[in-house]
């Protein structure tokens, strides 16, 4: 509302001026200039006020928008189980943020509020939580703060991997120290392994995901790898399926760790299987690279060289026949049933021919392998220094 009225002499706005009768007056200007002005200070100020209304509005509602939306929450009950790694620095509302990224909490906001009500969420430590779906905030917190629910490290164990590696990665994931597992490996039958398994590791710490506890020890970690091969040696009934094949269970585990280190795609494992049966069963060596890898120190390579073929090692198949001594690394699950339920075909020779897609031949004769051979060697031309 404005303080400007129309002066008593001066016309009303929408009216012209107009002479009296007397004559034309001269137009009062300097009046109309003084209520242009006023006019457009009104203008203005309407102007200015209602700016400033429109930005309080606005900032309120953003206000109430941080306040109360993005704080919605679930209300349970709980879903099934998932693991999430709260990152060195994160923030509480990073942690909120991941929760709600992993379907824990609806948002990240319900965190954030439930942290701020909760003095102990200063106290989260980075590392791996179990937590659960749709958790209400408030609970999901009080579940992070419980010591039982938090993971020092989970690790992921490829299969295919030997001792050495695994025990590498263990280490340097876990922070235990490496020489600490070297040592319990020196005694692997207190970590429960198989009655007929030889007083070596190799092939029994089971490529799987596992969950490192806070007070873990290096016993305790290797335990799990081998618990883990236990349960795989029921599943798969290793031990009474074994006669089936004509072999033993060490020999079967044996046969298995060949078929991970030879096969990249789990399709051709039973085929690659029933080729070692066939040339074991022929009296033929072996004569497979990846036990010549092994026997030399692990470095991989997709060929070997004739000095590394001469090797003299109970682990080359150049030079021995029959079965390598132990396995040369921990097969999978698909792997050990390959072995237990080998493919049908009189195949004796097999070779990757595109070791990057795993795309693999096999031949009944030299002649089908000689031709195999050459499509390998093309790739090696195609593909210079591997």
């Amino acid at each position: 509302m404005s303080d400007y009225s129309p002066q008593p002499d001066a016309p009303a706005a929408d009216e012209p001026v107009r002479a009296s009768d007397g004559g034309a007056k001269r137009p009062r200007k300097p009046h109309r200039r003084r209520r242009r002005k006023q006019l457009i200070a009104v203008v203005i100020s309407l102007l200015f006020l209602g700016g400033i209304a429109t930005a309080s509005t606005v900032g309120i509602s953003r206000v109430y928008h941080k306040l109360t939306e993005g704080t919605a929450d679930f209300e349970g009950p709980p879903g099934a189980e998932k693991v999430i790694q709260v990152e060195r620095g994160s923030s509480i509302r990073a942690i909120g943020r991941t929760l709600e990224e992993a379907g824990v909490v609806r948002t990240e906001g319900s965190f954030v509020a439930a942290a701020r009500d909760d003095s102990r969420a200063a106290t989260l430590s980075p590392g791996y939580y179990r937590l659960n779906l749709n958790m209400p905030a408030d609970e999901a917190l009080a579940k992070m703060l419980q010591p039982s629910s938090r993971i020092l490290a989970r690790i992921v164990i490829p299969e295919g991997k030997t001792v050495a590696e695994t025990v590498a990665r263990l280490a340097k994931e876990s922070g235990i120290d490496e020489a600490d597992f070297t040592k319990v490996l020196a005694n692997p039958k207190s970590l429960g392994l198989p009655t007929w398994a030889k007083n070596n590791p190799e092939g029994f710490l089971f490529p799987a995901t596992y969950d490192v506890e806070p007070n873990a020890t290096a016993a305790s970690v290797l335990a799990q790898l081998v618990k883990r091969f236990n349960q795989a040696l029921t599943d798969t009934n290793l031990e009474s399926r074994a006669a089936a094949v004509g072999k033993s269970p060490y020999e079967v585990l044996t046969i298995a760790s060949l078929v991970q280190a030879e096969s990249k795609l789990a399709v051709d494992m039973p085929k690659i299987a029933r080729v070692i049966y066939n040339r074991l069963d022929d009296g033929m060596r072996l004569q497979l690279d990846t036990t010549v890898i092994y026997a030399n120190g692990g470095k991989k390579s997709v060929t070997t060289t004739a000095e590394q073929r001469a090797l003299d090692s109970p682990y080359n198949t150049y030079k021995i026949a029959g079965l390598p001594a132990g396995p040369i690394a921990s097969p999978g699950q698909a792997a050990i049933e390959a072995a237990l339920a080998p493919a049908e075909g009189d195949w004796i020779f097999f070779v990757a021919v595109n070791p990057d897609t795993g795309e693999t031949k096999y031949g009944v004769t030299a002649a089908e392998h000689a031709r195999n051979v050459e499509e390998f060697r093309a790739w090696l031309r195609a593909n210079p220094g591997r």
